[in-house]
């Protein structure tokens, strides 16, 4: 197994796998990016995603999950991918 420097947990300490649904529950610190307009862009992408359930895609090599996704409408309406923290992440129940 791949030692990643951030550990596969979500906020309350749940193992997170590949496959596995989450819901986004926070938002990430975005004031890294310098670029104005890219920053409102994948601030608008990351409000859209907050709160919803979606499936573990996969981990990059430094441990963020990857989730991706479709927004049907509006401006930013396309297929998207994004990589957060799994402490911003829940682990929904498997039913």
């Amino acid at each position: 197994m791949a030692k990643f420097y951030l550990a596969p947990k979500d906020a309350r300490g749940r193992a997170i796998r590949v496959g596995r649904r989450v819901r986004v529950a926070g938002m990430p610190d975005l004031s890294g990016i310098r670029d104005a307009e890219a920053r409102r862009e994948v601030t608008a992408v990351f409000r859209h995603v907050q709160g919803r359930c979606m499936k573990v895609h996969s981990f990059s090599r430094y441990g963020f999950v990857a989730l991706h996704f479709k927004i049907r409408k509006g401006r930013l309406a396309g297929r998207h991918a994004i990589e957060i923290e799994p402490a911003l992440l829940l682990v929904q129940k498997v039913k």
